[in-house]
């Protein structure tokens, strides 16, 4: 019974959250008028097709008092709960499918792994090579490394700890999620574990630093823009209060952590590579201020985060974005769709965060105009039209996989039906590119984003 009435309660919650997303307000009605035993009303039966599904329809009763009150009629009630009933199943099955597979999953992720030492001499120093650098074709032995900005170099793949590092991030998320769903305990033991592993076990720890991400050959240390490398950090600080509950969850785990990710923190602050990035005006700016929140937040440091995310999203919005709405320091990129999406998605979680420090970011504007919701907009034409006039030049394609996901959210945000019709105009380009491979779409739509967005943010997992 005690794991019965929670998921009885979610499955209420999320019935009651959907109907309110998608009630139907706009609309004309037939009239018909009913005696019932407390009196005269008036019931008006809507027969044009609502704005979701024409299944939907609507009826408003008039109380004695003339107050009207709109509810859904039985067939678009039972509609809703099919199709809601239906999705959350298929998501929950999604989620622990995936748990399972980080519960199973033995191997090592360890920085302790790496083919070569950094500069230091200590293999406990994360390393990751910088993405777009190359050999200098005019060097004998290629060194120091020049950047082609927008190509991968294969080298970047020969040192794992950056992956190993994704995928910790990404499981002990995935672990937290299935455990609030399920409680099954398992989840929680095997997050515990990856957290020690990672971040405190003597033999496989990572020391508290970055110093030698972005690394270029042919230089002594490594570079701001690896600072980037630890954002996801939001996968796992987001995970671990969904988990503190369970009676296996170690508390001198987590009080280990804290002080690692403290120690961190005043690194990511002080040295010149933290210091460096975070005053980049691009999407490494944007994500610098995302690490810092979610670090300052999961740390306690309250205050700091309150004042700190006004300045972030002013400086973002304000210089980030022109009054147009385009994102002028990725539009210079040779990758400018992917890049402009990119920080869109820093910008949204920034704003989501924001709600929790009372301060609307959603509806900031700047002084010229600038927001995040121009941001959006400035790109819906060309992701409509195959990317058909972007006015700068791009070498990646115009892929809409990860804005359909910000378009719903926009739609759940502002309640502005164009982005609903966009997301029924590119969400089947959107599937037939997962179905490709070229995205990997770890929830079945944005189920579980949504409704993280609209429960006071207890999950947040909607953008990538």
């Amino acid at each position: 019974m005690s794991l019965l009435r929670p998921r009885v309660l979610v499955f209420l919650l999320v019935a009651t959250i959907f109907l309110l997303i998608f009630w139907p307000t706009n609309y004309q009605q037939n009239q018909c008028i009913d005696k019932g035993s407390q009196g005269f009303f008036q019931a008006n039966n809507n027969n044009s097709p609502g704005p979701v599904i024409d299944a939907i329809r609507t009826t408003t009763i008039t109380d004695t008092k003339g107050t009207q009150k709109e509810y859904l009629n039985a067939k678009g009630y039972i509609t809703f709960l099919h199709i809601i009933r239906k999705q959350h199943k298929t998501a929950i099955e999604s989620l622990t499918r995936v748990a399972d597979i980080a519960v199973a999953n033995d191997t090592v992720y360890s920085v302790t792994l790496k083919p070569q030492k950094p500069p230091s001499g200590d293999i406990h120093d994360y390393m990751s090579l910088g993405r777009y650098f190359w050999p200098d074709p005019t060097q004998p032995d290629g060194l120091p490394y020049i950047r082609k900005d927008g190509y991968v170099n294969p080298e970047f793949f020969t040192i794992l700890d950056y992956v190993y590092m994704r995928k910790l991030f990404r499981e002990v998320q995935d672990l937290g999620f299935a455990y609030f769903f399920t409680r099954n305990e398992t989840y929680v033991d095997k997050a515990m574990y990856r957290i020690k592993e990672w971040f405190l076990d003597e033999e496989t720890k990572m020391n508290p630093n970055l110093n030698y991400a972005g690394f270029r050959k042919g230089q002594a240390m490594g570079w701001r823009t690896g600072v980037l490398d630890f954002h996801q950090v939001f996968r796992l600080l987001q995970a671990i209060p969904l988990m503190r509950y369970s009676y296996k969850w170690d508390p001198s785990i987590e009080k280990g952590l804290k002080a690692w990710l403290s120690e961190y923190y005043i690194w990511f602050t002080t040295s010149k590579m933290g210091r460096g990035e975070g005053k980049t005006k691009n999407n490494h700016g944007t994500f610098y201020d995302v690490q810092a929140l979610f670090l300052l937040d999961y740390l306690g440091r309250y205050e700091e985060a309150k004042s700190f995310i006004r300045v972030s999203v002013e400086n973002r919005v304000n210089n980030g974005i022109l009054p147009t709405g385009q994102q002028p320091h990725e539009t210079d990129r040779p990758t400018s769709w992917f890049y402009s999406i990119f920080n869109l998605q820093g910008l949204f979680m920034l704003a989501e965060r924001a709600d929790h420090f009372d301060f609307d970011a959603w509806n900031y504007v700047g002084p010229e105009g600038q927001s995040i919701r121009k941001a959006v907009d400035f790109l819906l034409p060309f992701a409509l039209n195959e990317g058909e006039g972007w006015p700068v030049p791009n070498i990646k394609g115009f892929e809409v996989n990860d804005y359909v996901k910000i378009l719903e959210l926009s739609y759940v945000i502002w309640g502005d039906e164009k982005y609903l019709n966009a997301v029924e105009e590119l969400r089947p380009k959107a599937k037939a590119e997962q179905a490709a491979g070229l995205k990997l779409a770890k929830w079945e739509d944005n189920y579980l984003c949504d409704l993280a967005l609209l429960t006071n943010r207890l999950l947040w997992t909607c953008l990538y």
